[in-house]
């Protein structure tokens, strides 16, 4: 116990430094404005925002995610926000097993199933997915009800896996080499409709939340941009004055 005690205060230190004293970025924008915040833009911690009726922004920095909506004029400051720091640490895991010794993060409704962490690769949906390592993919899916037979293509070639009842984790087949911007079709007893993934490698496991969601915002890998900010989300802001 005191082991994993010291590596999970370890992970959050590692973490914390990393963003600590970063600007916030703006991760999503909609509305009139959403031309003047860009995803990917970074503001000062005391940048006086100015928004309009319809606008709303999602900003990312070091004690999570949060929404401005205007109408009204914000500072990204203004908000009164605790850190959340257990689901810092496990957000920017890039083990599963890692993230669930430092805390899972429980979804916000209990009832709709969640990837484990963003590392994850959701069968589920047609998405852009970056890597942290190309060499140790996990596959999940929210329905682990049943056994399937998932199959894989790409190029003409197809590899077919069981997936037993009850897991809902699994290996990427060893047989199926990732390529990077290759497209590959996912079908499995039962579903609806195939699936696509591309996979983009980075370079290097991202230090830091602004890190990790430029990261994501520049590979266009929007699923898991959005599952790190309904993880760190916090109570939306309120105008200034």
């Amino acid at each position: 116990m005191m082991k994993l005690r010291a590596l999970s205060a370890a992970l959050l230190l590692v973490v914390g430094t990393g963003v600590a004293s970063a600007d916030v970025l703006v991760v999503r924008a909609s509305g009139p404005s959403a031309k003047d915040f860009p995803a990917g833009k970074s503001l000062a911690d005391n940048a006086r925002i100015s928004l309009k009726a319809n606008d709303s922004i999602v900003l990312l920095d070091s004690r999570g995610t949060r929404t401005l909506r205007g109408p009204g004029t914000f500072t990204p400051s203004s908000a009164a926000v605790a850190n959340n720091r257990s689901a810092i640490a496990a957000a920017a895991t890039n083990s599963g097993a890692r993230r669930a010794r430092i805390g899972a993060v429980r979804s916000v409704v209990a009832a709709e199933p969640r990837s484990p962490s963003i590392w994850h690769v959701d069968v589920s949906k047609s998405s852009t997915v970056c890597l942290a390592d190309a060499q140790n993919v996990k596959l999940w899916r929210p329905d682990a009800s049943q056994a399937v037979k998932l199959t894989l293509s790409r190029a003409g070639k197809d590899e077919t896996i069981d997936w037993p009842a009850g897991e809902s984790v699994l290996d990427w087949p060893a047989g199926m080499a990732i390529a990077e911007d290759a497209a590959y079709r996912l079908s499995w007893t039962g579903a609806a409709s195939p699936t696509t993934l591309r996979f983009r490698t980075l370079p290097a496991r991202p230090e830091g939340l602004e890190t990790l969601a430029t990261s994501l915002i520049q590979n266009d890998c929007q699923a898991q941009l959005d599952l790190l900010v309904e993880t760190l989300k916090v109570p939306d802001s309120q105008p200034n004055g």
